[in-house]
């Protein structure tokens, strides 16, 4: 083969053939990375807008019924000390009533699992609480405490007359035991 030959062959043929090679393998990667980013960030796309309905539809229930404060009144509950919350508010409701009607006697960190707390995995604590007292004024406490707590539990409530010698107004010793629900750790 003469040199001419070659030369033709070599700078018509073959540089051109791998040239269009380097250039037709250039464009497929580029075109499959391309599709690659494009389905990726489609995909994206369509989280967003379903994550947007949903933000939009859970916006709306909140401005129903004036649920969102609702939800700000229960978030400041559960942020609140309990128990200085809990002494707060039963100072507040006993001072409504005469010592001979109603009176609390104990309060204290309740022992024991509870009948709520092994059925649930959120945190959550317990509170026992003694009264002496009648029964209506004790009605009326438990219906104000949970009016301003209401992320307290009724876990058990007991009730014995009152057995001592120095009674004579034949009052009620009652026993409450309250599982309260504590903020999860985000």
């Amino acid at each position: 083969m003469s040199k001419h030959r070659e030369a033709i062959l070599f700078f018509g043929v073959i540089i051109p053939g791998v040239l269009l090679g380097i250039v037709l393998g250039g464009t497929l990667y580029a075109r499959s990375k391309i599709t690659r980013e494009y389905q990726v960030k489609t995909e994206a796309l369509e989280k967003y807008i379903q994550a947007k309905t949903v933000a939009n539809e859970f916006e709306a229930k909140l401005s129903l019924n004036n649920r969102r404060k609702k939800m700000a009144f229960w978030n400041s509950k559960l942020e609140e000390d309990f128990i200085q919350a809990m002494s707060q508010n039963l100072n507040k409701i006993l001072a409504k009533y005469d010592s001979e009607m109603l009176q609390q006697t104990q309060m204290g960190q309740a022992g024991g699992g509870g009948s709520i707390a092994g059925m649930v995995k959120s945190p959550l604590s317990r509170i026992e609480m003694t009264f002496k007292g009648s029964f209506k004024p004790m009605q009326l406490l438990l219906a104000e405490i949970e009016d301003e707590m209401p992320h307290l539990i009724l876990e058990s409530l007991s009730i014995s007359p009152n057995l001592a010698e120095e009674d004579t107004t034949g009052s009620l010793i009652f026993n409450v035991t309250y599982a309260h629900w504590e903020k999860p750790e985000a």
